[in-house]
Parts: C-alpha cells; structure tokens; sequence
C-alpha cells in the first residue's frame, strides 16, 4: 500500500495544500519551515495514494477505483 505525506495550512479554505511528501520526515521537516508564515500554523497527515474527497462533505472514499 502506497502513502504519501500532505502539509496544508488552516488559514483559508482554499489553496491550503502546501506540499506533498514520500515520508513523514519530509513533511514534518518542511512544516517545521513554513510554519511561521501562516496564523493558524500547519498540520500534516498520511493519505493512501486514491483518497478521494469530492462528493461534498463527510464523503472519502479510498483506492484507485473509487
């Protein structure tokens, strides 16, 4: 099962995204860089290569055919 790292920030709802990383070392590493340029701060977290977020809110649905 394939992973990858995503850093966003909190301080709008859009464009939160910052980057995506291989592991969680980078993602950490690069947040702990950004971090200052943003109100709310930035978190990150694990997605499985598929997630899905599209179908409005409360709806993920994970894999490639999804």
């Amino acid at each position: 099962m394939e992973f990858v790292w995503i850093v966003l920030h909190e301080d709008s709802p859009v464009s939160t995204v910052l980057g995506v990383f291989a592991t969680e070392r980078e993602a950490e590493e690069f947040s702990n860089e950004v971090k200052g340029q943003f109100l709310r701060g930035v978190i990150y977290s694990r997605f499985k290569v598929g997630y899905r977020f599209d179908r409005g809110t409360g709806h993920a649905a994970y894999g490639p055919t999804s």
